[in-house]
């Protein structure tokens, strides 16, 4: 008989476990479409409910470009840089976004550190709330008996309260650096406005 806190469980060791590929160790060659696709789909198959999902499409990828959330391949070719950037997309999107990820993103790759440093960066932090959000769950499923989905499904609840709270701060948080960022290029432009006048 199925039983939903083993399995859980068992998921949930995988899912503590989780980590991406260091930086280093993704490719270092041109990279086409199908390719970066079956890396990512790899990379990240932890998190399909069937072998029918994907975390990633080729007009998702063209999307990424057109809003120019990720650099354009060079002659349809990708590198490890893509890989990362997608890996951290695909993590983000299931709570921001894609204007909030790309605000993210630009953000963090205006940084002085290394492209591999800032993934190495990213891993960190997503390991880390990987294994607190684990932590968490598995201590809270010790009171809750095999199989007793009502309680199973409370704490479902609990948890998607919580993770909601936190999406909610988070998107607060970008919308007012945003508001913040944009005052200060609207005051260099009429700078620049009365510069001129002067002139």
């Amino acid at each position: 008989m199925f039983d939903v806190n083993e399995s859980l469980n068992n998921w949930l060791n995988k899912l503590n476990d989780f980590n991406f590929t260091n930086y280093e160790k993704l490719p270092d060659i041109e990279l086409y479409m199908d390719q970066i696709l079956t890396i990512i789909q790899r990379e990240l198959s932890l998190f399909n409910y069937s072998s029918l999902d994907k975390q990633l499409t080729s007009s998702m990828v063209n999307n990424y470009v057109k809003g120019e959330v990720i650099p354009a391949p060079i002659s349809k070719k990708y590198s490890r840089e893509h890989v990362a950037i997608l890996e951290e997309i695909c993590t983000l999107k299931q709570v921001l976004s894609i204007a909030e990820i790309k605000q993210i993103i630009d953000s963090t790759y205006k940084t002085n550190s290394t492209k591999s440093q800032i993934f190495t960066d990213f891993q960190a932090k997503n390991k880390a709330a990987n294994q607190d959000a684990v932590s968490f769950t598995t201590e809270k499923l010790k009171h809750i008996l095999n199989n007793d989905t009502a309680k199973l499904n409370e704490l479902a609840l609990d948890l998607s309260l919580i993770a909601n709270s936190y999406i909610a701060i988070a998107k607060r948080i970008l919308y007012y650096t945003m508001h913040y960022e944009n005052m200060l290029q609207d005051e260099e432009k009429e700078k620049k406005k009365e510069k001129k006048k002067d002139e």
